[in-house]
């Protein structure tokens, strides 16, 4: 006898896996909420790193500054006009050379026939100096601030200068910092402690321009004008304009500037893109954070090397 095996019921409702839309909208917000919380941090790091790498930077500069010394038992001069020893508008960058493993970097300089420092090949003035540009200025390693573009370059800036006091920048004046026409200071010239005393800073390039003529870093040509120092007569990442004779920009928003034409004010400030502040290398190699809010007094006491001011930050 056959018998019938009873049959389910139906079903009448398809059941599928999945996410609903407002499941999917609620997993899109959280996302979106750790994003948000994780990447300022992600930043934070990359600029700490950033950095860092600058920090290093300038301690190999104050290294080199340190043999050249060694060596010359005097510290090489903010830049020179006259061209005595080289090129005209030679400064402190193509004195230092051998002493960052650029040593064939100079001879090919030395061996340019050229008066002027602008009209060496460009093979030689737009060549990259490694160590000498800041990863936090996007628009470093440049080009630019050395007169235009002569012998087929613009010439290299760098986002490293040296100390000239508390001062403007004069051309062929003697200031109270470190570096400045045809300075001849050595470590005996230091009264004021080497722990205590600026070498150098850093500035940032003021746009992807490659025109101008002086703007900070310009180390070919335009250092008679003002690129191979900086001056502490304002804080760092002031709102007071650089003054140069030609501004590569005067309108590029973190580096204000004003062009003088000829005039003998310039005043070029410590700048960077850090958070805060500037790294800053002092007479005796070590390098320091220097932040925007320092106080005026000891900040300008801390550029001048026999002044006998006490440094109290």
């Amino acid at each position: 006898m056959l018998h019938r095996i009873p049959q389910g019921r139906p079903s009448t409702a398809v059941k599928r896996a999945g996410f609903t839309l407002v499941e999917l909208l609620v997993v899109i917000a959280i996302i979106g909420v750790l994003v948000g919380l994780l990447l300022p941090a992600v930043q934070a790091a990359r600029e700490a790193a950033r950095r860092m790498s600058c920090s290093n930077n300038m301690k190999q500069l104050g290294l080199a500054m340190h043999n050249y010394h060694d060596t010359f038992r005097v510290f090489p001069y903010g830049h020179t006009e006259d061209g005595y020893v080289t090129r005209k508008r030679d400064c402190w960058v193509q004195r230092i050379l051998p002493f960052i493993e650029q040593g064939a970097l100079q001879e090919q300089y030395e061996t340019e026939n050229q008066t002027w420092i602008m009209d060496v090949d460009a093979t030689v003035k737009d060549f990259q100096i490694p160590g000498m540009s800041c990863p936090s200025d996007s628009v470093s390693p440049g080009l630019g601030a050395n007169g235009g573009v002569r012998s087929g370059g613009a010439g290299f800036q760098g986002n490293y200068v040296g100390c000239t006091g508390d001062t403007l920048m004069l051309h062929k004046s003697d200031l109270r910092g470190l570096f400045y026409y045809e300075s001849s200071n050595n470590f005996a010239s230091i009264v004021d402690g080497t722990s205590n005393t600026l070498m150098m800073s850093e500035v940032i390039l003021g746009g992807p321009e490659t025109g101008g003529w002086g703007n900070g870093g310009g180390y070919w040509g335009g250092a008679r004008w003002g690129g191979y120092g900086f001056t502490t007569l304002e804080s760092p990442n002031t709102t007071v304009p650089d003054r140069v004779y030609s501004c590569k920009s005067t309108n590029y928003r973190l580096l204000p500037c004003e062009s003088l034409t000829g005039a003998d004010t310039t005043q070029v400030f410590a700048r960077s893109l850090h958070p805060g502040g500037v790294e800053a290398c002092m007479a005796d190699g070590s390098v320091r954070f220097v932040t925007e809010t320092i106080n005026l007094i000891p900040y300008r006491a801390m550029s001048t090397v026999n002044q006998g001011e006490v440094v109290t930050e």
